[in-house]
């Protein structure tokens, strides 16, 4: 008898320390946990075929303006050309045109 009390406590005590485990596990956050965030990409424009325009500095301030946070600048387009006299060995210059790429915390009912 006295074996079956000590059981059943064991097994209660068991149950318990088992549920309040569990409900200590569960998590009532409403936000995410992680900040969402909205990406912009600025390229060089393309004004005839095979011919660039780099991208305004105008344009670069107005993002930052706008709560726009760079994020890298990688060269998109590199163009050759040759340069100078029509000999057998023209000097090449290289000109590069990066890309812009931006990121801002997204924005949640007009708020940020």
């Amino acid at each position: 008898m006295v074996f079956m009390k000590r059981f059943i406590v064991l097994i209660l005590a068991l149950v318990i320390g088992a549920s309040a485990f569990v409900w200590a596990q569960q998590t009532k956050i409403a936000v995410p946990a992680h900040p969402q965030w909205e990406m912009h990409s600025v390229f060089p424009r393309e004004t005839t075929p095979a011919i660039y325009e780099q991208v305004s500095q105008q344009e670069l301030q107005t993002l930052a303006s706008q709560g726009w946070e760079l994020v890298s600048v990688m060269p998109f387009v590199y163009r050759n050309e040759e340069r100078g006299p029509a000999l057998n060995n023209k000097p090449a210059v290289t000109q590069t045109y990066p890309a812009y790429f931006f990121k801002r915390m997204k924005l949640e009912n007009g708020k940020k």
